[in-house]
């Protein structure tokens, strides 16, 4: 299942055409206080943001596996 999860959320940038790149995996160390898996979703301007999270396939994800997940933590920066 957890492999399934990772495969729909890269498979995010095949259809949500702001995400400029996307990478996802599981943790090698015990640094990530207690999260198992993560994923960095990267877009070309803040201003996608709205448009990246009210994206069909994005809201058909959560739907899908946000029950699954103990916790989230969302982070949205720039560089």
């Amino acid at each position: 299942m957890k492999t399934t999860v990772l495969n729909e959320v890269l498979a995010l940038k095949e259809v949500i055409p702001v995400i400029k790149a996307c990478t996802a995996g599981k943790t090698f160390t015990e640094r990530s206080k207690g999260y198992e898996y993560g994923w960095v979703v990267e877009l070309e301007k803040k201003e996608d943001l709205p448009v990246y999270a009210n994206a069909q396939p994005h809201l058909d994800f959560l739907t899908k596996y946000k029950p699954l997940f103990d916790d989230v933590i969302a982070l949205d920066y720039e560089n």
